[in-house]
């Protein structure tokens, strides 16, 4: 069958239209005409790209061989400006469609290098000892190409090239991370000491993280992140600001030389034991690390002026919603890695008296379907926010 890609659309995938209803094509770009084959579904088919009748002007060769193979990039085989204009279109549209906002403008994107970005890896290895990634939508590993994964740092490509030639690997798996010291920890690897932690280097402080623990992915773009939430949540020394899902301490670190005082909320324990460990390693007295699952709420007594919030892909739970609205913070400046479940929380704030101030993309994933949303919510006068509803 032939259709026409029309945009791009939540999860990577090209819609496109035809008779019986609306089809999702994965690495398909805006304005190529293909022939796809179609597999049955619901309201929503999935089609598989067969040929290629007329590609559209923003297709471009792909730089890695294993693209449309290997499940790590979505649009490599596009225009980089032309990838980001596909972001913002998605975060738009959940925006309009699921926030209920109108059109609105979004600031510049926050950009840094296209390639050679990731930190951390976890790569698979087959029955067979080949060293690689899952193929999209399987368990099936695909092994690396000649010039390693594209994304990853280049320390770590050469490193595991290294490692390849001389380790026998055996079904299953390993980690390896990397910083801007270039220097690798690893985890997984037969006949090798795993590490137990590894260190980041960001805005002059060293941070310790634990070997399995979150860090943000994008050692290059760091900095211009944190400078992008500390412009949101506007810091004054006599604030106090809250911190939910903290991990090992990156932003509440960042904040702590900008506010009075930064508590910072976090479950898992070895990201808190490291927190605390950053923050005396680095001379900072003024924040507190809790260790506490916020999904469930915060409770009545606690007070902040600002709060940010970096939630998980599942987004804030109604309970911590709910406790943020009742502190009342002039600013809340929301992280998100997921735009469906920014929207939808997005959409309980302005019904309880934010605005939806400012948003922009940082992109902190290029060359895949995932994006990064720093927004910045201010509280409103009850007066200004029925002036508003009733628009």
């Amino acid at each position: 069958m032939k259709v026409e890609i029309e945009k791009i659309v939540h999860g990577g995938y090209g819609l496109a239209r035809f008779e019986g209803g609306v089809c999702l094509v994965p690495y398909s770009v805006p304005g190529d005409l293909l022939d796809v084959e179609i597999e049955p579904g619901g309201s929503v088919f999935f089609g598989r790209i067969r040929g290629m009748e007329r590609p559209s002007s923003f297709r471009k060769t792909a730089q890695c061989d294993a693209f449309g193979i290997c499940g790590g990039c979505d649009f490599d085989n596009m225009e980089y400006s032309y990838e980001l204009e596909v972001k913002r279109g998605i975060l738009v549209e959940a925006l309009v469609r699921i926030a209920g906002m109108e059109a609105l403008e979004l600031a510049p994107h926050v950009i840094a290098t296209q390639y050679r970005y990731r930190n951390h890896a976890q790569f698979k290895v087959d029955e067979e000892g080949a060293v690689g990634f899952f193929k999209r939508g399987s368990r099936d590993v695909v092994g690396l190409p000649q010039s390693g994964c594209l994304l990853l740092q280049s320390s770590i490509t050469d490193y595991v090239a290294g490692t390849v030639e001389k380790v026998r690997f055996f079904r299953g798996g390993f980690r390896i991370r990397s910083n801007s010291r270039n220097e690798i920890f690893k985890k997984g690897i037969p006949g090798i000491q795993d590490d137990r932690f590894m260190f980041h280097y960001v805005g002059g402080m060293e941070y310790r993280v634990g070997i399995d623990d979150f860090f943000q992915v994008n050692t290059a773009i760091l900095e211009k992140w944190l400078h992008t939430i500390e412009t949101y949540i506007e810091p004054h020394w006599e604030d106090t600001c809250l911190d939910f899902f903290c991990g090992s301490g990156l932003i509440s670190m960042h904040m702590a030389r900008k506010v009075s005082h930064v508590i910072g909320f976090e479950l898992n324990p070895r990201a808190i034991e490291s927190a605390r460990y950053n923050a005396e390693r680095n001379g900072l007295s003024n924040i507190t690390f809790i260790r506490k699952d916020v999904t469930k709420g915060v409770g009545s007594m606690l007070e902040g002026s600002k709060v940010i919030v970096d939630p998980p892909r599942y987004g804030l739970s109604q309970r911590l919603l709910r406790d943020i609205v009742r502190m009342q913070p002039s600013i809340i400046v929301y992280v998100s890695c997921n735009t469906a479940t920014f929207a939808r929380d997005v959409s309980i704030f302005r019904k309880e008296h934010y605005m939806l101030q400012e948003s922009t993309i940082v992109d902190m994933f290029p060359r895949t379907k995932h994006l990064e949303t720093v927004a910045r919510l201010v509280r409103i006068s009850h007066k200004l926010h029925n002036k508003r509803s009733n628009r």
